[in-house]
């Protein structure tokens, strides 16, 4: 599927009207969120970073695949324009591994000017590194092979001295999990486990195709599901728009492995949604219950402004979301690193156990997917209730995990302070 950006295109000044009409008609209430587009400034009141430490220590990390390369011309102009946090004289630097390279002349990539544009605005003066790795992996399928070498480019992150190795990666790129061997997917996904346990917290886009798009697996019609979003070992980020409130947006990929089982950190959030939502029912029979279940949380995922070629273009797709919590994730990161504490490094048990009060709770919205092949196909974003008694009253807990939104949207100042105390 080549990255996770579900389509771009120019930018004119209507899109900046306040009165603009806000992608898929969501409403919006939040301050710098005006017209059809979503910015920093936007961005950093949604999630409530704008007062956040002016860090300069640590390392992002940016993965980029299949000859997608990121300007700085580009990036400075955006920053210039941009940025919100004081730090519009940053930058990145290009790391080339198995063959990639990082040119600034020609044609820029819309993925990678994407990722490297809200990384660097949202990571205040945190160096940002692009990793362009070369190179094409093992597939099953026909044609030309698009999916990404993301074994040597974990085999070169694993060699890295500990002090080399970035805090927090961002990689929004997926591939259809039916097209990677089972051999190599499981090998990258135990890789994956292994720089998580170093202290690399690593974020995965969910995809821009819903629940499939084919949605058939031979002659079986199933919902299809994405690697490396389904590994149980990468934190695997949805899509939302709108922002009063956020919904699921209709292309954030979700779902349930059909390669990796179920991993013990969300078995409790999952078998909830399961037993409790009855959205799904028409359903059941195209995804499997007991798989890895993704996204684990989400973010703003359409019409991000960036800037290609000199110019202005919206950009929509999970690959806005991937970078712009992973970003988030970073300032918790240098946050610990200048405390004298280690990073997050894997976060899925951090996020289900301990981190929920610091995520909004989607609760409307659907993605969708297989149009012509399994009528009413997707999963809708809920409201998981529970029920806890008090002496004298019952109070409704209305909080939980759905295969369209995860576990939610993030809230930086509450995540930081259940950062500062696990």
């Amino acid at each position: 599927m080549r990255s996770t950006i579900s389509e771009h295109h120019a930018l004119n000044s209507a899109d900046f009207k306040a009165e603009a009409v806000q992608s898929e008609n969501a409403a919006q209430a939040v301050t710098g969120c005006t017209g059809s587009t979503i910015t920093p400034k936007c961005l950093s009141n949604l999630y409530s970073y704008t007062s956040a430490t002016a860090y300069s220590n640590g390392l992002m990390g940016i993965a980029g695949f299949l000859k997608q390369w990121p300007f700085k011309t580009d990036l400075t102009t955006f920053m210039k324009s941009y940025a919100t946090q004081g730090n519009a004289a940053q930058s990145f630097t290009c790391t080339l591994i198995n063959g990639g390279t990082c040119p600034q002349t020609g044609t820029p990539g819309i993925e990678a000017n994407l990722d490297v544009q809200y990384a660097r605005a949202i990571t205040e003066s945190i160096p940002n590194v692009y990793y362009s790795v070369g190179g094409s992996p093992p597939w099953l399928g026909t044609g030309t092979n698009t999916n990404e070498p993301y074994l040597e480019f974990l085999n070169y992150l694993l060699a890295l001295d500990a002090s080399a190795l970035p805090n927090t990666i961002s990689i929004s790129y997926g591939d259809d999990e039916d097209t990677v061997p089972l051999d190599y997917a499981t090998n990258v996904c135990n890789l994956f486990a292994q720089l998580g346990a170093r202290g690399v917290s690593v974020l995965v886009a969910s995809g821009d195709s819903g629940v499939g798009t084919t949605c058939k697996s031979g002659t079986k019609k199933t919902f299809t599901t994405s690697f490396p979003a389904s590994c149980p070992w990468v934190t695997t980020v949805g899509g939302t728009t709108g922002n009063s409130p956020e919904g699921a947006w209709s292309g954030s990929g979700g779902g349930f492995s059909s390669r990796f089982g179920q991993p013990s950190y969300q078995t409790a959030a999952v078998n909830k949604w399961l037993t409790t939502d009855t959205t799904h029912t028409a359903v059941n029979a195209y995804f499997n219950k007991s798989g890895r279940a993704y996204p684990d949380i989400a973010a703003q995922s359409t019409n991000f402004v960036i800037v290609a070629s000199g110019s202005a273009q919206g950009v929509s797709g999970t690959s806005c979301a991937c970078p712009t919590f992973a970003s988030i994730i970073q300032l918790l990161n240098s946050d610990r690193l200048l405390a004298g504490r280690k990073p997050l490094g894997f976060l899925n048990p951090w996020l289900y156990n301990n981190a929920t009060a610091g995520l909004t709770d989607i609760k409307t919205g659907k993605n969708t997917g297989c149009s012509g092949v399994i009528s009413g196909a997707g999963f809708s974003a809920v409201a998981v209730s529970e029920r806890f008694s008090c002496h004298v009253c019952f109070v409704d807990v209305q909080q939980g995990w759905d295969p369209a939104t995860g576990l939610g949207t993030p809230i930086y100042t509450s995540l930081l302070a259940i950062s500062k105390t696990t």
